[in-house]
């Protein structure tokens, strides 16, 4: 059985080899997105000793360079995957990811004179390395996958070696960073310990997306039956297909939401619940676990029901879960209570992880039914925008937090305003954009049968030719 080529629904689903092979794609991409953004806040205020502020600002600045990056990189990716393909992007771009990323984590510690300006840089390297890599990788499920349900199943492989990838980025550091450094209070970890982490997660990052690159071939594609416009009016059509706006948003109010989670976990486990470094790893990676259990779940709730329907009771499980996380789990230990409610909040990121990345192939189609052009670089490119613009939002908003609670850095105790702080960020403000997702969510018109007619008007418009 060979891979489905773009555009062609009779031809046989996707392989194994291929599905699993571009799968462990996402293991290099979660890893460093995700360790960066749960736990470079903390890193950067506990072990290189920037103020709050200033760790929030660098996450920040190093948005707006994506700003330009981003749908750069989607114009460029598009423009170029019938001469030189996206495959190359991937095996060329690799390892100056993993090099970079290693870098991120050593160097602002070791040298804490120029903190700020080391943090900023390799943030802004990261920021040009990343997207060099994941925009031509995200870029073709479509084109692998062009069925409503195929492309669910595609993603799930992918999005299930991100979570396991997300688990290690946020579970493992407290455990590896501890037994390079010694000691069990990890706001006093050396500087040592995280940079061995970061070189760890570099390496399994490098190794991943070299094997898309050797695993996953190029497409099928048919040659361009339109004349290209500027990347400039390719940007501002993309706003304009049908499903797409409606998408950003919901994409960027969740990742606003996970974010703020995300990279107040450390900080509320530590002081909130008063769970040690050592600790910490087997709650952080239960979390995750459920989410990789549910995946079938989800699946199978989507096949049913739709993605759009399926994605909403996500999101109402986590914000459920999440709640009562906060407010109910007893502090001091680690107990059923904590484990029980962690595996519900992780039931419900499953779906939110794994269906708005499933919804974002579906609307090539109308893009290529109004317009006469398939942007997937581009569609994809502006979603990971919205993507690190709104996770920087997210750590900002922490940022600010920790800073008016009066955080003590260095100090796993805190004070009770400063513990408060922290409990009605990781609670009700990240429940009440998770719910202000599920609002926009179901204002998403795509669905199966909506984007089956799609694909059926394109094929007639084939045949006629």
């Amino acid at each position: 059985m060979t891979e489905r080529p773009a555009g062609d629904p009779s031809a046989p689903l996707l392989p194994r080899r291929v599905r699993v092979g571009y799968g462990v794609g996402d293991l290099g991409a979660s890893l460093t997105f995700v360790a960066i953004n749960t736990w470079l806040l903390y890193y950067l205020v506990n072990v290189a000793g920037l103020p709050p502020l200033a760790a929030g600002a660098v996450f920040v600045l190093g948005r707006v360079f994506d700003a330009v990056l981003d749908p750069v990189m989607g114009v460029l990716s598009d423009r170029l995957r019938w001469t030189l393909g996206r495959v190359p992007f991937i095996r060329w771009g690799a390892p100056a990811l993993g090099l970079v990323f290693a870098a991120l984590w050593a160097l602002p510690a070791m040298l804490p004179t120029y903190a700020f300006v080391l943090a900023l840089a390799l943030s802004l390297a990261f920021s040009l390395a990343y997207t060099v890599v994941q925009v031509p990788y995200m870029a073709l499920t479509p084109e692998l996958a062009p069925d409503y349900d195929e492309r669910t199943a595609l993603s799930s492989y992918r999005i299930a070696f991100g979570t396991f990838a997300s688990m290690l980025a946020v579970a493992a550091p407290p455990a590896l960073v501890l037994a390079v450094s010694g000691g069990t209070v990890l706001a006093r970890s050396t500087p040592l310990g995280w940079a061995a982490t970061g070189a760890v997660f570099a390496a399994i990052t490098v190794a991943a997306y070299l094997t898309v690159a050797a695993v996953v071939p190029e497409p099928d594609r048919p040659p361009p039956t339109t004349a290209p416009v500027s990347g400039v009016d390719d940007v501002r059509q993309a706003f304009g297909i049908h499903g797409y706006p409606q998408l950003f948003a919901l994409f960027v109010a969740i990742t606003v939401g996970i974010m703020i989670v995300n990279s107040m976990l450390p900080f509320y486990l530590e002081s909130a619940l008063r769970i040690p470094g050592a600790q910490q790893t087997p709650v952080l990676g239960l979390l995750f676990t459920a989410a990789i259990a549910a995946f079938p779940l989800w699946n199978a709730i989507s096949a049913r029901i739709g993605k759009r329907a399926a994605l909403a009771g996500g999101l109402a499980v986590l914000a459920l879960g999440l709640a009562a996380l906060t407010w109910a789990a007893p502090p001091g230990r680690v107990g059923p209570v904590l484990l029980g409610l962690s595996t519900v909040a992780g039931i419900g990121l499953s779906a939110v992880m794994l269906l708005p990345w499933a919804m974002l192939p579906d609307v090539v189609e109308f893009d290529e039914l109004a317009n006469g052009r398939r942007r997937e670089g581009v569609v994809v490119a502006l979603f990971t925008f919205g993507q690190k613009l709104a996770g920087s939002l997210g750590v900002f908003a922490n940022a600010v937090a920790t800073a008016a609670f009066g955080y003590a850095a260095g100090a796993a105790t805190q004070s009770p305003a400063t513990v408060l702080g922290i409990r009605l960020m990781t609670g009700p403000v990240a429940v009440a954009v998770f719910l202000v997702a599920v609002v926009l969510t179901l204002r998403f018109p795509i669905t199966r049968a909506s984007h089956r007619a799609a694909r059926a008007a394109l094929a007639a418009r084939r045949t006629e030719r």
